[in-house]
């Protein structure tokens, strides 16, 4: 299933540009009188670009424009090439693509501001989900008998990883139809210190017209977070943790392993999804799933969001992955995007309508097509939701603080697996006396930078300025008393190399403790655990108790 784009990608001899963007020794760019600044709701926007892209790519929504028009009028894709509109159009068009294609998996997404504008990089993972689901082995107490339950279908295959797997270089320039890519690259995966240098792009003859003399198009579909005032750079990262926290709630209730009530409290009170309907039934909904205080499933990635008259509404990708256990391998359970409503409530952002679209390739009868959100008009947050506005509680964490600890985690991936300056690259990523604790069956600390740089170094023929594997989602931050804390879904992805197969390692999350020094927002203490599902007698819900509702069959809503 992967894109012809990133499949002409794939034969070009890997390289390394890596290094460029990344600074070596602190792990971002230090800025100068020279460079801009990004306000928080230029970082916004240039995340819903990049989430933006993966949609596009694998839609190939409007014949393909819309991929072109996330790009500026004179940008460039380079592997394979393709300026300008026509060019960059014709790369998003082929028989596979449609409204339920879900392929880029986009995640550790790392925005440095430059004179000009910005740059920046993100890890990509292409999968598969054109194979027929396989069928789980029954497992535990009562498997095999009568209606499905959620332990019974743990560990079902219903895809696999695509042979592509790296990560984008990217230039952004703002526009006057808001943020842009000015150009785009893609680094295959290789392992090793020294790969080989990039070959040139190909660029062919201009079989199709190159137009840079117009305007920049503004999306029909998507009102760009710059260009509206509907809702606040809070806002859309309010909306992006309530989304973020989805997989925390319903896998492991936050670390507590009842996950009933913290899943439907991301819910409104009234809301419907998966045949349930208001919060008691969506608490029964949670508990039939599989889950555990450190289990990890449900990965969610490249999250858009535009104002909507009530609120607002958004799309994201959906992995569930079931990294694997007792000698089990890890495997691909079920995927797919999600279409959301959310609404701003007393108690902060909540989803009021979602709905799961399984992926499937090629074009796709639609029901009903969404309707067109309102043009962007200089109104309150308030006015939009038709609601009071809800003032937050006052706070010295701002938004400003939660951007910069989202790109500190996104950095912290790429440190680790580039190995950059010889591990100092991730020693600077933590205070002076920061620790990493791996919890596993094999307990280790490792505590100071001298010990965390020789950590990343590791076994440098699996690091490299070019390799990638260590994949990031669902960054759930809140402010504490003595900085931050946050949970974070990691899971390790292994992309081929040389013909051989790509591999899911395992995957769990990390428990981070933040500290705002005077070099910027570090990692004080970082806390690996490995991804573990709960015991079936302690979890398992009789399902004849359903709350008024018949209960769900847990492989309908494992969603």
């Amino acid at each position: 299933m992967s894109t012809p784009l990133i499949q002409a990608a794939r034969a070009a001899v890997f390289g390394v540009a890596l290094a460029a963007i990344a600074g070596v020794t602190t792990g971002q760019v230090k800025p100068t009188a020279k460079t801009i600044t990004l306000a928080p709701i230029d970082y916004v926007e240039i995340r819903q670009l990049v989430n933006r892209y993966a949609f596009a790519l694998d839609t190939g929504g409007s014949n393909g424009y819309d991929y072109a028009d996330l790009f500026a009028t004179d940008g460039e894709f380079i592997r394979p090439y393709g300026k300008g509109r026509e060019q960059l159009a014709a790369l998003a068009r082929g028989p596979r693509l449609g409204p339920n294609n879900t392929v880029q998996y986009v995640m550790n997404h790392v925005i440095e501001p430059t004179p000009d504008g910005a740059i920046g990089k993100a890890y990509l993972i292409e999968f598969n989900w054109d194979i027929a689901p396989a069928p789980a082995a029954g497992t535990g107490r009562g498997a095999g008998t009568g209606p499905a339950n959620g332990w019974d279908i743990v560990g079902r295959k219903a895809g696999e990883l695509a042979r592509t797997g790296g990560h984008y270089e990217d230039v952004y320039i703002k526009t006057p139809v808001g943020w842009r890519f000015k150009k785009r690259d893609f680094i295959p995966s290789t392992s090793g210190a020294d790969p080989a240098p990039l070959a040139p792009p190909r660029i062919p003859a201009a079989s199709a017209p190159i137009e840079t003399s117009t305007s920049a198009t503004a999306a029909k579909l998507f009102i760009a977070p710059t260009q509206q005032s509907s809702l606040t750079a809070t806002d859309y990262l309010e909306i992006e943790r309530l989304v973020a926290s989805y997989g925390h709630a319903l896998d492991s209730g936050y670390g507590k392993g009842e996950n009933g009530k913290a899943y439907a409290g991301l819910y409104t009170a009234d809301a419907s999804f998966a045949g349930a309907t208001g919060h008691d039934q969506l608490v029964r909904l949670g508990q039939i799933q599989p889950r555990g205080p450190d289990f990890v499933r449900h990965y969610l990635t490249n999250h858009v969001i535009e104002p909507m008259p009530g609120g607002a509404r958004g799309k994201e990708y959906l992995a569930v992955i079931d990294n694997g256990e007792n000698g089990k391998a890890t495997s691909l359970f079920l995927g797919g995007h999600y279409e959301d409503t959310y609404v701003k409530t007393p108690d902060g952002w909540r989803i009021k309508t979602r709905q799961l679209f399984r992926p499937q390739s090629g074009p796709q009868p639609q029901a009903q097509a969404a309707p067109t959100p309102p043009a962007a008009t200089p109104a309150s947050a308030a006015q939009v939701a038709g609601t009071t506005a809800v003032a937050g509680p006052a706070s010295s964490f701002s938004a400003s603080d939660t951007i910069e600890i989202q790109q500190l985690i996104a950095r912290s991936a790429y440190a680790l697996d580039t190995a950059a300056d010889r591990g100092a690259a991730y020693a600077q990523l933590f205070t002076t006396d920061g620790a990493f604790i791996n919890k596993t069956a094999r307990p280790s600390e490792i505590n100071g930078r001298t010990q965390l740089a020789a950590f990343a170094v590791g076994d440098l023929t699996h690091r490299g300025p070019a390799f990638v594997r260590e994949y990031l989602a669902n960054y759930l931050i809140q402010p504490s008393r003595g900085g931050a804390t946050g949970r974070v879904y990691v899971v390790w992805i292994e992309v081929g190399e040389n013909g051989n197969p790509g591999i899911i390692q395992g995957g769990g999350h990390y428990e981070d403790e933040y500290v705002k020094t005077r070099e910027g927002w570090r990692i004080g203490k970082r806390t690996f655990v490995l991804s573990k599902l709960g015991l079936r007698e302690i979890y398992d819900v009789d399902r004849a108790r359903a709350g008024g509702a018949s209960a769900p069959r847990a492989q309908d809503t494992n969603r």
